[in-house]
């Protein structure tokens, strides 16, 4: 299911590396559902109902949550690359896996001034403008960091003990930071970005499951549809049917 009123815009070179993209949206129906999937990113989001703003900080998943857009709402946001927000959140991302954060509670008085400046802005370039400038990003990456650009450039398909040598970590370590720092272990995160990466490339037409699953590397695809079901809460079948095409706003 497409979301109407969708947009994006890249970000700036002083964040490039951090950030994937700014976005917003609005709901094409009143109370339209919403089906939210992982993709391994971290995001600062927006609300904007009823002319009041409130922003929260939303960390990775682990599975796919289901909501209810209100009526004439607006929802904009920052959306970080897997993996990338460490740093930027000012806490550790750990704390954010799977939930839903007040921005507020995390950055005091820098959450209420950012959410004020926010309300004065009145378009997606202004808004993002304002999230750039209140955002400071680290100058190297974290090994971690590194590991998770390569499992992105990989389509997930790595083992942990792989990824910590390429970190030039222990796996034991490895698995410890990149809680700290993605929010989920080595071998989710791997998952994860397979399922996006799979997720992002069904449409509406009839597809051969088993050679889809093979292509995106899965074992099989009984191995394919059993882990789509566990991340998105349907069948690959069933997401093709309904959530044809979807954009990467489907997560927000």
């Amino acid at each position: 299911m497409k979301v109407a009123n969708y947009h994006e815009i890249a970000p700036s070179p002083r964040l490039a590396r951090q950030v994937e993209c700014f976005w917003s949206l609005r709901p094409s129906q009143p109370g339209q559902a919403h089906r939210v999937l992982p993709d391994g990113c971290s995001d600062l989001i927006f609300w904007v109902i009823d002319g009041q703003l409130k922003g929260s900080a939303v960390g990775a998943m682990t599975r796919a949550i289901v909501t209810s857009l209100a009526p004439k709402a607006e929802i904009f946001g920052v959306r970080f690359h897997p993996g990338m927000s460490h740093g930027l959140m000012r806490v550790p991302v750990s704390i954010l896996t799977d939930a839903i954060v007040d921005l507020e509670s995390l950055w005091g008085k820098d959450g209420r001034a950012m959410e004020q400046r926010l309300a004065d802005a009145t378009s997606l370039q202004e808004r993002a403008a304002v999230i750039d400038a209140g955002l400071d990003p680290q100058s190297d990456e974290t090994p971690v960091q590194r590991a998770a650009i390569w499992i992105v450039a990989n389509r997930g398909d790595a083992s942990a003990d792989e990824l910590a040598r390429h970190a030039g970590l222990s796996a034991r370590q490895f698995r410890r930071l990149c809680i700290e720092q993605t929010g989920v272990g080595p071998k989710m995160l791997c998952r994860v970005i397979r399922f996006r990466n799979a997720a992002n490339q069904i449409d509406a037409g009839p597809l051969n499951w088993a050679d889809f699953a093979l292509d995106h590397g899965y074992y099989d695809q009984a191995h394919f549809i059993n882990e789509f079901r566990e991340f998105s809460g349907v069948t690959p079948a069933e997401y093709a049917s309904v959530f044809s095409n979807p954009s990467p706003a489907d997560r927000e």
